[in-house]
């Protein structure tokens, strides 16, 4: 069994690897793509925005609305070591119940915003129960055709000790 600190470090070296992979398909590449990303004046008023906006749509179950929102490389890293793929994270969306947003860091690299925040929320994710103090979040997204597109998640809120499983989860 890997530890929590063990499963915090596996999370960010995927995130890294994430994150390397995304900038190597950018590359020195001249494309209008990347030209085009805008200069975001306050990168954690915008980094606010785009969680805000993620946490809602998957709150509301919007499937086709986070697959437009997520970038087809997507990939999200959880505290209990699972992870998921675009559509397979779409396959098997949390339910989400209450949720407040805080601590939200974000810096800009020309077409890559990287946001790191907090959530405090009370949600099902394949049956478990994740509910408590804020737990840290690392999301990465990535200007592709005229906005920003999440690319990376990592969540780190372990579940509770006692939770029971959900049904249908």
């Amino acid at each position: 069994m890997v530890s929590t600190r063990g499963r915090m470090w596996l999370g960010l070296g995927v995130l890294i690897g994430v994150l390397m992979v995304g900038l190597a398909a950018c590359g020195d590449d001249d494309s209008a793509e990347s030209s085009d990303a805008p200069t975001v004046e306050e990168p954690s008023a915008t980094g606010r925005e785009l969680v805000e906006q993620y946490v809602t749509l998957l709150k509301e179950r919007d499937i086709e609305g986070l697959r437009s929102f997520l970038s087809d490389a997507f990939i999200i890293q959880r505290a209990d070591g699972s992870s998921a793929t675009k559509e397979e994270y779409l396959g098997r969306l949390p339910e989400i119940r209450t949720y407040a947003i805080e601590d939200v860091t974000a810096l800009q690299d020309g077409p890559v915003l990287t946001v790191r925040w907090s959530l405090i929320v009370d949600e099902t994710i394949g049956g478990q129960t994740y509910r408590g103090d804020p737990a840290p979040r690392l999301s990465s997204f990535v200007w592709h055709e005229g906005r920003w597109c999440l690319a990376s998640h990592a969540n780190f809120n372990a579940p509770e000790a006692s939770a029971t499983p959900a049904a249908g989860g």
